[in-house]
């Protein structure tokens, strides 16, 4: 009875985090919704980290519903990767 209380209380947790996972979505479709932009913010890293993966790391704490990239550019004397990033959530929750 006990371990079936904490299985399901791990696959609920589970859930829950994969549920707050903010999606990405093209610039126009952000535009052209019912979004709102929240702010635009600046990630910088590791000029060898993924894309996605230096994204999701960044976004992983914020409460947003969509993010949208606005820019990417690399400095390969500074051995960066720079991101630009649109952060949106429904009109209706802001």
């Amino acid at each position: 009875m006990i371990k079936r209380a904490a299985l399901f209380l791990t696959l609920i947790t589970a859930s829950l985090s994969t549920l707050a996972t903010p999606e990405l979505i093209p610039q126009s479709e952000a535009q052209h919704g019912q979004l709102a932009l929240i702010e635009t913010i600046q990630i910088t890293g590791d000029i060898n980290d993924s894309l996605t993966s230096l994204v999701d790391r960044y976004l992983a704490h914020k409460t947003i519903d969509y993010y949208s990239i606005k820019d990417i550019s690399e400095d390969t004397q500074a051995n960066t990767l720079t991101i630009i990033v649109n952060l949106y959530k429904h009109e209706h929750t802001v």
